[in-house]
Parts: C-alpha cells; sequence; structure tokens
C-alpha cells in the first residue's frame, strides 16, 4: 500500500514539517527579495509602474466608496422599470402611485423626489414634505390634484390647481428616452430641480407597456447636488490627493468649503479654503487635452507630478466624471528617499523571518512526526494515535465520537456524516491530516461499536461511499482509512493528504469550500473561496 505524504518521515523532520518550512522560507524569500530589489533596482520605469497601480488601486477604491451613494437609486429605479414593464405602473391611479412607492422612498433617503412621466405629457410626482408625504398629479395641460399623505394608504389633505410643468422637456426626461438599450440608466448633468428649486442630479430609466405600446414612459429619483458633494467630501485619497467631479466640458465641482465658524458646507465650483485648486484644474486640463480618457491613468505637471484618473458615473461619457488627481510622492516619495532604512528593516525581517520559520516547522513538526501510518505494526500504531489525543486537536488532527449514530437521539443522522466529511474536506485543502472516529472531544476512545456496522468490511464500505458521493472519487487516493483496536475499542482512523486540487463538499445542490483554521474546518464565503482558488491556481 502507498504510503501518504502527509506521514512520510525523513531525518529529523516529517516531509509536512519540512514543507511548512519551505513554505515560510520561501514566503519570507518573496516578501524581503521584493522589497529589496525594489530599493536597489527601481529605476524611473519600476517607479512609474508602481504609481501606476496604486492609482488604480486608489481608483476603484473611490469609485467603490463614492458608488454607494448611488446604488440604492440604481436598485430602486431598475425594480420600478421592472414593475412597469409588467403593467403594474401607470399614471391613471395617482394614489396607487403614492402608496406604493411611499415606503421605496422612506428606504432611500439619498433621494429627494421621485418623478413619473410619459410622452402623452402627464406626470406623478412625490417628495417629502416633513413629517408628511407630498403627491403631485397633473395631465397633459398642467391641470392637477396636490395629495399630502401621512403614510401609506393615509391620505391628510388634497387640492386642486395647475402648474405648468412638462416632463418631456425635463433633461431627465429627454435623457432616459435617448439612452441605449444595453445601458437604460441614464444620469443626467446637475440641473435645477423644477419643484424644489435646488441643484442635483436625477437617475431616470424609461419603460413601456406591454397594453400601451403607444407610450413610452420614463421613472426617475432626484439626488440632491450637496449630498453628492457632501459623500464626496468624506472621501480619503491618500495622503494629498483629492476627489472630485467634472462634468464632460470641463466644469469642475469640488467638495463643499466648510464655513469654520458655522461648522456648515456650502456646495461650490472651487474650495481653495480647503483643497488646492490648482492640481484640479490642471488635471481637467489635460484630460480635456488628452482626448478624455476613461478609466485609464493620467500624468500631469502642477507644481510637481501628479497622477490621475477619470470614469464616468454611468456608461455614458456625456454626462458626470468621478476623478482623483494624487501627488507622486505619495506613491514613491518615501521609498526614494528612506532606501536606507528599508535595507535594513529588510535585513531585520529576513533574519526574524528565519528565526520564526524554524521555530514554527519545530512546533508543528512534533505533531506531524507521530502521525500514524496504516505500515506500523498494530502495537506502534496504537501507540501513536493515543499520542495524538493527549495532544489533541489541531490543524492536522480532528476527533469525532461515531462515523453514523447521533448519540443524543439514538438514531443515524446526516449531520453526523456530514461533521466529518467537513474536516475531510478541510484537511485536504489545507495541509493534510488525520481524522480518528470514535474519540470523543474529551480525547476518550469510545470506538465506534455505536454505529452498529456488521463487519469492518461493512463499516469501510459506507466511508468510502460517502468519500466518493459528497467529495468525489477523484479524491480517494488522498484518503485512506482502516479500522483498528486502540485500547480494545474498534476506531477508525483516516489520514488525508493535501490534495493537488480544491475539494469541494456536495450536499444536494451546493458546493462548500473547507479549510481548515486551528483544530476546526472553516466554510469560506463566495469571496473567500474566490481568493483561495486563486491562490491554488
Amino acid at each position: 500500500m502507498r504510503k501518504p505524504a502527509i506521514i512520510a518521515s525523513i531525518g529529523g523532520l516529517s516531509r509536512p514539517s519540512r514543507r511548512l518550512l519551505r513554505d515560510l522560507l520561501l514566503l519570507l524569500a518573496l516578501t524581503t527579495g521584493s522589497l529589496l530589489a525594489a530599493v536597489f533596482y527601481a529605476g524611473a520605469s519600476l517607479q512609474d509602474e508602481l504609481a501606476l497601480e496604486q492609482i488604480r488601486q486608489l481608483a476603484l477604491q473611490t469609485s467603490e466608496e463614492f458608488s454607494g451613494l448611488f446604488r440604492p437609486a440604481r436598485k430602486a429605479l431598475l425594480t420600478a422599470r421592472g414593475w412597469g414593464a409588467a403593467g403594474d405602473l401607470g399614471l391613471d391611479d395617482p394614489d396607487a402611485l403614492a402608496n406604493r412607492f411611499i415606503p421605496v422612498m422612506e428606504n432611500l433617503p439619498t433621494a429627494s423626489a421621485l418623478v413619473l412621466g410619459a410622452t402623452d405629457g402627464r406626470s406623478f410626482y412625490l417628495t417629502s414634505d416633513g413629517d408628511a408625504w407630498l403627491a403631485r398629479s397633473l395631465d397633459a395641460g398642467g391641470n392637477g390634484v396636490w395629495t399630502r399623505w401621512s403614510g401609506p394608504g393615509s391620505k391628510i389633505g388634497e387640492r386642486h390647481g395647475n402648474l405648468e410643468f412638462d416632463p418631456r422637456k425635463r433633461p431627465w426626461f429627454k435623457g432616459a428616452l435617448e439612452a441605449p438599450a444595453d445601458d437604460p440608466l441614464y444620469w443626467s448633468r446637475p440641473y435645477l430641480f423644477f419643484t424644489q428649486r435646488t441643484p442635483g442630479v436625477t437617475g431616470a430609466v424609461r419603460f413601456q407597456r406591454s397594453d400601451r405600446p403607444q407610450l413610452s414612459y420614463v421613472i426617475g429619483l432626484d439626488l440632491p447636488l450637496e449630498d453628492i458633494l457632501r459623500a464626496l467630501a468624506k472621501l480619503r485619497v491618500g495622503a494629498g490627493g483629492v476627489a472630485f467631479l467634472t462634468e464632460s466640458d470641463g466644469s469642475v465641482l469640488l467638495p463643499p468649503a466648510v464655513d469654520t465658524a458655522t461648522g456648515e458646507g456650502i456646495p461650490v465650483s472651487l474650495s481653495p479654503d480647503r483643497f488646492a485648486a490648482g492640481p484640479v484644474l490642471d488635471t481637467v486640463r489635460a484630460w480635456i487635452a488628452d482626448g478624455r480618457p476613461s478609466r485609464r491613468p493620467l500624468e500631469l505637471q502642477s507644481k510637481g507630478s501628479w497622477w490621475a484618473w477619470l470614469s464616468p458615473l454611468g456608461e455614458r461619457p456625456d454626462g458626470l466624471w468621478l476623478g482623483i488627481t494624487v501627488p507622486q510622492v505619495d506613491f514613491i516619495g518615501a521609498l526614494r528617499s528612506g532606501w536606507r532604512l528599508v535595507l535594513l528593516v529588510g535585513v531585520l525581517v529576513l533574519l526574524a523571518g528565519l528565526v520564526l520559520a524554524l521555530a514554527l516547522s519545530r512546533r508543528y513538526g512534533r505533531r506531524l512526526k507521530i502521525l500514524p501510518s496504516f505500515s506500523d505494526d498494530p502495537a506502534e500504531f496504537a501507540d501513536k494515535v493515543l499520542q495524538l489525543i493527549r495532544i489533541g486537536e489541531g490543524p492536522t488532527v480532528e476527533f469525532k465520537s461515531t462515523m453514523r449514530m447521533n448519540l443524543k437521539t439514538g438514531k443515524t443522522g446526516k449531520e453526523i456524516e456530514l461533521a466529518w466529511l467537513k474536516g475531510v474536506v478541510g484537511f485536504l485543502n489545507t495541509d493534510g491530516g488525520v481524522l480518528l472516529i470514535g474519540v470523543n472531544d474529551a480525547g476518550e476512545v469510545v470506538g465506534i461499536e455505536a454505529d452498529g456496522f456488521e463487519n469492518d468490511d461493512k463499516c469501510m464500505l459506507h466511508f468510502k461511499n460517502l468519500v466518493n458521493q459528497h467529495i468525489g472519487a477523484e479524491f480517494s487516493k488522498y484518503v485512506q482509512a482502516e479500522v483498528h483496536l486502540v485500547d480494545d475499542r474498534r476506531m477508525v482512523a483516516v489520514v488525508c493528504e493535501k490534495a493537488a486540487e480544491p475539494a469541494f463538499l456536495m450536499v444536494g445542490k451546493n458546493e462548500d469550500l473547507y479549510i481548515r483554521s486551528g483544530p476546526s474546518s472553516v466554510k469560506l464565503t463566495p469571496r473567500q473561496m474566490l481568493q483561495y482558488l486563486q491562490v491554488k491556481r
């Protein structure tokens, strides 16, 4: 029988222990070597590459943080678009619209108003009015009804009147109608809201009802410019960088200047009291001169070297753009001026890491060195198992009382089988290990007699079937199991090697990935799984 790699032992350290030492030293060498190489061999080209990567990361981070302001509105608009296409939205019943959208607006604190218009000139408008809600429904001639609501289903007032308002002439309506089919969500340029008389932008989508194909509808959400700029002001772009908004024609919007006397901010085009506007303006000029590049770095000079990055808030280049501009010294100044210190730190890290790597390999080597081998004679095998039990559970050892019997209920349970299968998957995806079935959490050998197998062959057949069903027959080459007597009780010892490919626990249609973390197996989240698989490749 082939001896598992995880339990091979040559010289003073077992193969897993030597592999641990090798991996630690390799990681240490790569980290320290990269640092030293950057100090000694980084010329202008390497410095530029470093700055480019940093500006990309800063741009992605800034965009992700800032887009959080727009994400709820985007989700609500796309949901409303689906309602409209299904025929659930129209302008014939304004009370129904108010009842539907008041709860939506209550959960959209960034939106100041909702507006719905049609190509026949009719419109509906909803906004917060203190502790109440104000809705307005107009026909094509501007005749309509104003209603007040304390909440969904609670109308508290109504009046009739006339207002010269035509949604078809508003920028959000025209922009949404002209938006391409593959990107129906349109974000307007900043403009003055008709009713609130405050500046802002509107996100809008169009839809058509199947029962009224002759009409097109547009639904929009108003976002005040002051709130957008306040969100912009909270962004931190490195040590000396700044985020800003610009229109495609180069009009610049910066975060609000703060009045230190009142603590209040006022949205302005430029805020020299808070930011040096020169680099921002120089950035926009360079961006326009370079043909308005999207999502790529831009280098410029503005009393020093700067890197910039601009990207449209949506997919259309004629709307608002989010930009950042960062001095190059933020990225490479410290590296260029402090190479001697970096060298000293690198050497110290290398020495400290070497000591730590040796200590860790010796610490875990003791546990790995005594892992049992099926080639051992029964007495030696039992002795090694008892040594492992005395040490206790850890990254490479796990105990389970039974293979299938739930000792609390006295019945066989799938949850018991899945519990130790998670351990096997965790070992396969980490550094291997030993699963001892027939040992309880207290480290007592209780045996597997409670599982009720007729003989050892039936037990091993059940084990093999479960591994093939829930992990995969292709992983059987990494898993060996035998029934042994320890302290006069029958127990199952399962020795797992580290698999060359990721192993998943398959339960129904679900496939979960586990790794070992200390004495337990931990299921990875989707994001952690992607990171693990990238490293595994």
